[in-house]
C-alpha cells in the first residue's frame, strides 16, 4: 500500500479536545434486508422453477409412452454457449378440461426440440415427463445444485459482510471521545446501494498489513478527497491506531462547531496548496 502525503498541517486544524464521533452506517438495515430478500427470493424461485420437474422425474422408474398427451410447443435456447433452457408446453387431452402444463429444463449440453417425445410413469398416469428430461436428469440436477450453491455462497458472504460492518461500526464508535489524528487512506471504489446511498470501500494500514473498511454515505456526499483522481481521501484515527474514520465532505460524523469546521477546511486547503499560507 502506497504511503499518503504527510499530514502535520492537517493535524493542526483539529481542535485540541476530545471529539464526539457519530459513526456512519456500514451496512444500512434497509439495504441489508433488500440483499437478503433478493438472495432468498432467487433461491426460492430456482427451487420453484426447476425443483418440481426434477422431483417428479426422480420418482419415474418405469417410463412408457404417454398416450393422450401431446406437445403444443417445444423450445430450446442456448445461453452462454454451453447452457440450454427448454420449455415444453404439454396438453393433456385425457382430462375433461384439457389441462396444460409446462416442463422446464435447464442444463449443460445441447438439445433438439424436434426429437422430444412425451413419456409417463407406468404406475402413475399423471406423472408426465419427456425423453429429454430423463436423459438430462443429472445435468439438470447439477445445474440446480450449482445455482443453489452459488446463492448459498452469496448469502454466506453477505452474512460475513454484515458481521464485518458491525465490527467496523463499533470500532468507529470507539473513536468518540478521543483526540483524533489525520490519516490518508486509499479509496478503492464505491457501489450504489438502495435508497440513494453509496458504499465506499477504503484501505488502511494495520500493523504493516493492508485492511479494508467501508461505510455508507448519502449519494452526493462523497469522501473528503485530497487528490483530483479520487484515489486518496482524508480520514481520522485514534492515537493508538485502529480502523480510521473516512471523512465525508460535510464532516457529518464529527461534532464540530461551524468555526471549527471552517478552520479544518482552511487547514486542508493550505496543506494541499490550494490557497497560500497566511
Amino acid at each position: 500500500m502506497q504511503q499518503g502525503p504527510p499530514t502535520p498541517d492537517f493535524s493542526g486544524a483539529l481542535p485540541d479536545r476530545p471529539i464526539t464521533v457519530r459513526p456512519p452506517s456500514t451496512v444500512g438495515p434497509l439495504s441489508a434486508i433488500g440483499i437478503f430478500a433478493l438472495l432468498f427470493g432467487l433461491l426460492a424461485g430456482a427451487l420453484w422453477w426447476l425443483g418440481p420437474d426434477l422431483a417428479r422425474d426422480w420418482r419415474i422408474a418405469d417410463p412408457v409412452e404417454a398416450g393422450g398427451v401431446r406437445i403444443e410447443e417445444a423450445r430450446c435456447r442456448s445461453r452462454l454457449v454451453l447452457i440450454t433452457v427448454c420449455d415444453i408446453r404439454v396438453l393433456d387431452e385425457r382430462s375433461a378440461d384439457a389441462a396444460r402444463r409446462t416442463l422446464w429444463y435447464f442444463f449443460i449440453g445441447r438439445a433438439d426440440p424436434e426429437k422430444i417425445a412425451l413419456l409417463r410413469s407406468k404406475s402413475d398416469r399423471g406423472a408426465i415427463t419427456s425423453n429429454l428430461g430423463l436423459d438430462k436428469f443429472y445435468p439438470r440436477l447439477l445445474m440446480l445444485l450449482l445455482i443453489g450453491g452459488l446463492l448459498a455462497c452469496c448469502i454466506t458472504l453477505t452474512i460475513q459482510l454484515l458481521r464485518q460492518g458491525m465490527l467496523t461500526r463499533q470500532a468507529l464508535a470507539d473513536l468518540s471521545g478521543q483526540r483524533l489524528v489525520p490519516a490518508v487512506v486509499a479509496v478503492e471504489g464505491s457501489i450504489i446501494i438502495a435508497h440513494k446511498r453509496r458504499r465506499w470501500t477504503y484501505l488502511y494500514d494495520r500493523g504493516g498489513k493492508e485492511e479494508r473498511a467501508y461505510i455508507e454515505l448519502a449519494k452526493g456526499n462523497d469522501p473528503l478527497f485530497i487528490t483530483p483522481d479520487g484515489k486518496r481521501a482524508l480520514a481520522l484515527m485514534g492515537r493508538h491506531g485502529g480502523v480510521p474514520l473516512l471523512l465525508d465532505a460535510k464532516l457529518s460524523s464529527l461534532d464540530l462547531s461551524n468555526a471549527e469546521r471552517e478552520a479544518f477546511f482552511a487547514a486542508c486547503r493550505r496543506a494541499l496548496g490550494v490557497e497560500p499560507v497566511a
